[in-house]
């Protein structure tokens, strides 16, 4: 385990998770190693735990079995340097979009002049310079989950945990933000481990370093796959190029059994 933990942002060793008393289990012996400043997303089938283990990375969840460290440091509660951004973009419906991108460094008791430099810096990052004042009513689905990942941004983390964050947005708006965070993900600056998590195959080829591969339930990593695309990138070039196709037919022939496996156990529930 010390041999992993040196030069990683997140390990997990051995890590399992149960539910009513272990008539669910959401992962199972799952080990997996997050090099800091890597993006790594994870892709499996639904109920696989991928969501959980983003969960128990945020400390918002308590292993049931194994070890789960952030910076070398065990995860006891909600560790320090740590952001989430969730799918259903988690805003506050009464806030404005300049108090929802605060939210996180206010509750930090992070001072006044410091907030407004962060959010300001963020929301013009994102692209929401001019709408400060609005409400999330006033929003498209892809301006609200801009707010959400500003408000995750503007705490500077160590580590970003994105919750299938475009899932909820059609098409054309995913694509936008994912081309979006891949300029983003260019800054030296703006660099962040983070832990991704998607559906999409094609989501995972485009922004990760590496892509999990997991088993249906209990989820186990059942390959690591090295991304050979350089950063920066840009999404056409990435979608041209021939390795591209090979990766995206590698990795649905390992997700395609476990998806059916997931399908029949979901009918048996």
């Amino acid at each position: 385990m010390e041999d992993r933990v040196a030069g990683a942002a997140v390990v997990a060793e051995s890590a399992s998770k149960l539910f009513l008393e272990g008539a669910v289990v959401a992962f199972q012996g799952l080990t997996l190693t997050v090099p800091r400043h890597d993006v790594m997303c994870i892709v499996g089938p639904s109920g696989c735990g991928k969501t959980t283990l983003l969960r128990c990375v945020a400390g918002l969840t308590e292993l049931t079995n194994g070890h789960l460290l952030v910076y070398g440091k065990p995860v006891n509660g909600p560790p320090e340097g740590v952001a989430m951004v969730f799918q259903q973009f988690g805003l506050l419906p009464w806030k404005t979009v300049y108090d929802n991108a605060a939210f996180g460094l206010a509750m930090a008791g992070t001072p006044t002049t410091t907030i407004r430099e962060r959010v300001a810096h963020y929301l013009d990052l994102v692209g929401l310079v001019g709408f400060e004042r609005h409400y999330p009513y006033q929003l498209s689905g892809g301006m609200q989950q801009r707010v959400g990942l500003a408000r995750a941004l503007a705490l500077n983390p160590h580590v970003l945990l994105m919750d299938e964050p475009f899932a909820a947005l059609d098409a054309q708006t995913r694509e936008v933000l994912q081309e979006e965070l891949l300029r983003i993900m260019a800054r030296p600056d703006e660099r962040k481990t983070m832990l991704f998590i998607t559906h999409s195959i094609d989501e995972a080829l485009l922004l990760g370093d590496r892509i999990a591969v997991l088993s249906a339930r209990p989820g186990r990593v059942r390959e690591l796959i090295e991304v050979p695309f350089g950063r920066p990138r840009e999404p056409a070039a990435v979608r041209a190029d021939r390795r591209y196709a090979t990766l995206r037919e590698h990795i649905w022939d390992q997700l395609r059994p476990e998806v059916a496996l997931a399908g029949r156990e979901a009918l048996k529930a």
